[in-house]
Parts: C-alpha cells; structure tokens; sequence
C-alpha cells in the first residue's frame, strides 16, 4: 500500500514519496528477517547441511548434559520429517534439561520396514506428562501431521523415555 501511494505521491510529494520508499524498505527488511526466521524453524540449515543424523549429533554437543546418540540411517528422511524428528528430539532434551534434574541422556534412531523409530531418554527424575499446551503435547500434535506416534514412559524416580514412531521411506541420498 505504502509503494502504490508514494508512486502517486511521486510527482505531488517527492519528499512524502522518498519517506514511504523508505518505510516500505524498512517493513520489507523485517519481514523478510520474519520469513527467514520461519524458514529456519522448519527445516533448520543443520538439517540441509547433515541431515538428521548430523543434526541429532549436533542437539547432543549443545545439551546442557551428556548425551549419547546411537543413531543408524542408510540413507535420507524426507525434509519434514527430518525437522519434525529434530524438534521434537530438541524438545524432549529440553524438557530434561529444565525439568529432570537428568545428569544423562540419549537418542537412539534406527529405521525398518518404512518405519522411523526414536527414542530420546534421560536419568531424570521421571514424573514427565503430557498436558495440553506443554511441550510433550508439542511433540504429539508435531508427529500426528504425519501419522506419527508418541508414547511416554516416566514413571517417577525415572528414568523417561520418549519413543516416536512415524512412517518414513528413506531416499538412497546419503550425508
């Protein structure tokens, strides 16, 4: 709107036309920041760059605990899958992290059969639910998109474990 009124400002205001080039230069600026943004929650660049092995093996180096990942792929998930697999592993880490008093953890990912099964668990004091709106119900809806299941198993004293299971047909693309 801002460019259709400076282009018939141009010639009655030159000067109110400069200042809504200007404005709409600065509204563009930051939404393009916005979409870049979305963009990266999506599929994140480590995600492009490695893959979901690779990028699981990154949410390991920056936990605030040890993490241990066993994870086997021949072969590639597709892009949503690998960014829904992600955050919901960077989510159930997180949850430890602020809420398990968990000094370990682990993420362990093997695919058969068309079938992607992860399991992300930690020493934690256990005692973990799922309630609407937290991030457990996060990970749910998250995997639900694509005909995923989550099962969690926190008995309290621990430990939790987190187990997805989707359908999941790798490509013969390697990283």
């Amino acid at each position: 709107m801002n460019l259709g009124l400076a282009e018939q400002m141009a010639d009655k205001d030159p000067s109110l036309s400069r200042d809504l080039i200007a404005e709409s230069r600065q509204s563009a600026t930051i939404a393009l920041a916005d979409l870049r943004g979305l963009v990266r929650g999506i599929h994140p660049p480590v995600l492009a760059d490695r893959g979901l092995v690779g990028g699981l093996q990154a949410l390991a180096l920056t936990a605030p605990m040890e993490v241990d990942v066993d994870v086997q792929l021949v072969g590639r998930a597709p892009a949503p899958v690998e960014s829904a697999v992600y955050f919901a592993a960077a989510e159930a880490l997180t949850n430890a992290a602020k809420h398990s008093g968990a000094r370990t953890g682990w993420i362990w990912m093997r695919a058969l059969n068309g079938r992607l099964s992860v399991s992300i668990g930690d020493n934690g004091i256990g005692g973990a639910v799922s309630n609407p709106g937290g991030g457990l119900h996060g990970i749910e809806r998250r995997l639900a998109a694509f005909d995923g299941t989550v099962t969690v198993a926190s008995p309290v004293g621990g430990p939790t474990v987190i187990s997805l299971e989707l359908p999941c047909v790798l490509s013969s693309e390697k990283i």
